[in-house]
């Protein structure tokens, strides 16, 4: 998984396909920074950040953004975007599995598009780590944004791991949903065929 996507965010790959660093925000975070902002939350999680393009939206919101990701090329390339950008991003690098925050650090958890990206032999160990971890570093009361690209699992192996509703119901155990829903949003290409599934959940 992380060196597929450092491949995608190397320089050579950001030059041949240049829509990677002009894609928009996705729907997913516009709507999340109205919602966090609506019900007060101010300190953000990023999770799988990439090179920042919804981390950076949501700063511009108003929001103090966190961004995470193991992948070191997006953050490199994160940083060049956040050395031009006028709403602070702070970066690091680090396993979902293992976040190097303390419990209850942050009131709410952005993550977009990484859960399906967890296909190894045990990946559904994986989900439920990161899962885990969301919930630690969360606030009481805090709230979580997730997606996952849905779809039959096996039709997306071996690069990603659909997921059916049952499958994010599984994966979302024990969070109290607030919205669930599937909708087609806008990927890091810019395609507007990214069908997820999207959830706002209470821990």
């Amino acid at each position: 998984m992380l060196t597929r996507w450092d491949r995608w965010y190397a320089q050579e790959n950001l030059d041949k396909d240049p829509r990677i660093l002009a894609a928009p925000a996705s729907l997913c975070a516009q709507t999340a920074a109205g919602e966090f902002l609506r019900r007060g939350i101010r300190r953000v999680l990023d999770l799988a950040c990439g090179v920042g393009r919804d981390s950076f939206y949501l700063a511009e919101r108003g929001l103090q953004v966190t961004g995470v990701d193991a992948a070191l090329n997006g953050l490199r390339v994160a940083a060049q975007v956040g050395r031009r950008n006028k709403a602070p991003v702070e970066l690091v690098g680090a396993d979902a599995r293992w976040l190097p925050f303390e419990a209850g650090a942050f009131e709410g958890v952005y993550c977009f598009g990484l859960l399906h990206e967890l296909t190894g032999e045990h990946k559904g160990e994986d989900v439920a780590q990161v899962m885990a971890e969301i919930g630690r570093v969360l606030c009481p009361q805090g709230i979580l944004v997730l997606t996952v690209l849905s779809g039959e699992a096996e039709a997306g192996l071996p690069a990603v791991q659909l997921f059916t509703r049952e499958m994010f119901d599984q994966a979302t155990r024990g969070w109290q949903p607030i919205e669930i829903s599937a909708y087609d949003d806008i990927g890091c290409t810019s395609r507007p065929d990214y069908h997820i599934w999207y959830g706002m959940f209470e821990k």
